[in-house]
């Protein structure tokens, strides 16, 4: 009888063939904060998608000569790739920064500085209390995947939101991520209380 090759034994396993697949392979940063995210799974795929480069936006579209020009759908200045649209756009850093100033943690907005995804999620994890990360991860994917349909809403239906309206329907949605047991950092200042919370001083240094 053939033996495998991955392991001592010589007895194959899914967990064997997932490590002798992956092994040499670098890691994508980000991914592992991904894979304990509680979210809903369509949410995490294009998560997964955003962090491995895979989304159709724009430049992607450009590079494959699929369209023209390749400028932001949301801010009409800047090349539009996965990053630039969840992360460095002018449209998105004002969303996120209003639904950050709610919860006293606007230091953690992307800034002009913040280029990539994964790096600016990894980083500011890391500046707030363990007992958070896990709702402001759920956060990053919620805001994100509610940018993505904005994107594809301006994109596909010529609909647009203001950054107002972007935060009034992230700041709606969060509930129903709640009753599906996905814990957000809005999720836990609107069951304290309708005005804004003190949740940041859980989200910020001490």
């Amino acid at each position: 009888m053939p033996k495998c090759k991955w392991t001592v034994d010589g007895q194959f396993s899914t967990a064997s063939a997932y490590r002798a697949y992956f092994l040499g392979q670098e890691a994508i940063l980000g991914a592992k904060c991904l894979s304990k995210t509680r979210a809903p799974g369509k949410c995490k795929f294009f998560a997964w998608l955003a962090l491995h480069d895979k989304c159709w936006t724009a430049a992607r579209r450009k590079r494959h000569h699929l369209q023209d020009d390749d400028f932001c759908a949301l801010c009409g200045s800047e090349s539009e790739s996965i990053d630039h649209l969840l992360v460095g756009c002018s449209f998105t850093r004002q969303v996120w920064h209003q639904l950050l100033l709610r919860e006293n943690a606007a230091s953690l907005t992307p800034t002009t500085q913040d280029l990539a995804l994964a790096a600016w999620w990894t980083r500011g994890r890391k500046l707030i209390h363990k007992k958070s990360r896990k709702p402001f991860d759920s956060t990053v994917v919620l805001v994100s995947w509610a940018i993505w349909l904005e994107r594809n809403a301006r994109t596909f239906n010529r609909q647009h939101r203001t950054v107002a309206q972007m935060v009034d329907h992230i700041l709606k949605e969060a509930p129903a991520w709640v009753h599906a047991r996905y814990k957000t950092i809005f999720s836990i200042s609107q069951q304290q209380s309708a005005a804004p919370s003190n949740v940041g001083h859980e989200l910020v240094p001490l």
